[in-house]
């Protein structure tokens, strides 16, 4: 029997075609499927490289703000132990004659201290102007290097310290600069001179030195790399009158702002500009002297004698307030003239009171200028005389220090500001 064959149906081919096709793809769903796993792998990468930039500026922000902890946390060690004096730098202490005095600096004496950053007038940086006391400078602002048009403040501060260097607790000056101005990565740095010995090879005349140095060059510490900007204020208050104290940069204390008071005096009187330091360049050195006023005429000191129930009581010819100063602060007095009247020393200030007062009356913010006198600790015998063309000298130190920094981090190059407050414990 022959079997009959039954033609196929269009249904019946085309399921036999989807059977060839089981547990493949077709080529559109290949090609969608390429398609999705390329978008997935793109957004893990654009992902994983935004991460990777957020965590490497992130680190970059962290690491300026740990260069400015570590230079804080020195400049706290170093400022808590500020050494008030009126003879700051290290000197050669030679016997007394006619013209010095024994303890004290004398013209001729000084150790020329080289590499700080007091270079104007001097390319070496060695100090021929004598520091006395606590130091603040403003030179002009620099200009930032890479074809920038921004321009950076390069303040330093220079003061007589007490720290430990090589285990061993030492006064030494220290100094705070923004040193490599003229390259892309600007560093402030610390410098440091102590004294490392006695060079005795002329026993007359016996010289210490310094840093082992025979150029008595710093030591020069990193204290912040990247700073590229570093503004030092110091806080000052006029003790004589009625003023809150504020922030001052050396170019205010040079010139200083007026006061809303009565006649619009300046708040305080202006500090002398270092020699050399003009223009736009400012440099204050925290003492007076009677060269204070920077005229023609020294404003000497004068001792009016004193009396059986008033002691001795001193006033310059300018009635200068000394408006730094105040009670328990010294100030050293001498007599040129020969034979001197009075013996040189430092003199401890116990009042400042009203002149024509027996017993003596406190002189207030209000009192006049002329009326002004100091009374001193010691006793003080001048024979009933008054003692006149008196040199003195009195250091102060600022009650606090407020430092701004502005470093650039190492990812986005762009400057950060931080900022800090210190206070001086030898005020």
């Amino acid at each position: 029997m022959t079997r009959r064959t039954m033609p196929r149906s269009d249904e019946d081919a085309a399921t036999e075609r989807r059977s060839f096709g089981v547990g493949g793809f077709t080529l559109v769903e290949l090609l969608v499927a390429m398609a999705l796993m390329t978008i997935l792998t793109g957004s893990v990468v654009f992902i994983f490289m935004e991460a990777q930039n957020i965590f490497v500026t992130v680190d970059a922000r962290v690491q300026v703000y740990q260069y400015a902890r570590y230079a804080f946390d020195q400049m706290e060690r170093d400022l808590a132990n500020v050494v008030k004096t009126m003879d700051m730098e290290f000197y050669n202490d030679q016997p007394a004659n006619a013209l010095g005095v024994k303890g004290h600096y004398n013209p001729g004496e000084a150790i020329p201290i080289r590499g700080t950053d007091n270079r104007i007038g001097d390319p070496l940086g060695g100090d021929q102007i004598y520091n006395r006391a606590f130091t603040l400078r403003q030179p002009e602002p620099y200009q930032e290097t890479g074809g920038q048009q921004f321009k950076h403040r390069r303040d330093s501060v220079y003061f007589k310290s007490v720290t430990v260097i090589g285990g061993q607790t030492k006064n030494a000056l220290v100094e705070y600069a923004l040193v490599d101005v003229d390259k892309e990565r600007p560093r402030l740095v610390k410098r440091i001179w102590h004294v490392t010995g006695v060079d005795a090879s002329n026993p007359l005349a016996p010289r210490l030195t310094i840093n082992d140095d025979p150029q008595a060059l710093p030591i020069v510490q990193d204290l912040c790399l990247y700073a590229v900007d570093a503004k030092f204020e110091v806080f000052v208050k006029n003790r004589r009158r009625s003023d809150p104290g504020d922030y001052y940069e050396a170019s205010e204390l040079v010139n200083p702002p007026r006061s809303p008071r009565a006649g619009n005096p300046r708040v305080f009187e202006p500090l002398p500009n270092a020699r050399g330091w003009t223009g736009g360049n400012s440099m204050i050195q925290t003492y007076y002297d009677q060269t204070w006023n920077g005229g023609a005429f020294p404003d000497t000191g004068i001792l009016e004698p004193g009396t059986d129930s008033l002691p001795p009581l001193f006033h310059t010819i300018g009635n200068f307030e000394f408006p730094m100063l105040k009670e328990g602060d010294k100030i050293f007095l001498r007599d040129p003239g020969t034979p001197p009247k009075l013996k040189a020393q430092e003199y401890t200030i116990k009042a400042f009171v009203l002149a024509n007062t027996d017993p003596p009356q406190p002189w207030t913010p209000d009192s006049p200028r002329q009326s002004l006198r100091i009374q001193f600790e010691e006793k003080i015998d001048t024979n009933g005389r008054r003692v006149e063309r008196i040199q003195y000298l009195g250091a102060w130190v600022p009650s606090g220090l407020r430092v701004t920094l502005r470093i650039k981090d190492a990812k986005s190059r762009q400057p950060r500001t931080v900022s800090r407050v210190f206070k001086i414990q030898a005020n």
